[in-house]
């Protein structure tokens, strides 16, 4: 009996946990833009990788992005998913733009880091939409 009230007292302060923690997490519809307009400068990108002057500024620019996104991201409260996200996709974002820097990378691999940092936005902005409004 005392196994069982234990076993159900902990199940309903971990369920309560969890339901103050989701009402505490709130929608940023700057955080949401932000990761769009990544997301959608990834795309676009993309299909300029045959051109390298054209793929250096872009990968200096979603680079620099990636970091407004990152600093933006840091001190929110009860954010840590989103946070860690966007700390990986600026790696990302910093790797592509140092390959660029230091050598002449192909069309291949601008458009395969590119889609990287397409996709990995996108699962950031589901992540960021499902919040409560």
């Amino acid at each position: 009996m005392i196994k069982t009230i234990v076993a159900t007292s902990i199940a309903l302060g971990l369920s309560g946990c969890a339901l103050i923690d989701a009402y505490l997490m709130k929608y940023d519809s700057n955080e949401y833009r932000l990761v769009t307009e990544i997301r959608a400068d990834a795309q676009s990108y993309k299909s300029n990788c045959n051109d390298h002057e054209h793929s250096l500024k872009n990968a200096q620019s979603i680079s620099d992005k990636t970091r407004l996104f990152m600093l933006y991201s840091q001190y929110q409260p009860h954010n840590k998913t989103v946070k860690l996200a966007s700390i990986e996709l600026n790696k990302i974002a910093q790797g592509l733009k140092d390959q660029y820097q230091d050598n002449v990378p192909s069309v291949g691999f601008c458009e395969i880091k590119f889609t990287s940092i397409e996709k990995s936005a996108e699962t950031i902005q589901k992540t960021v939409g499902d919040k409560p409004r």
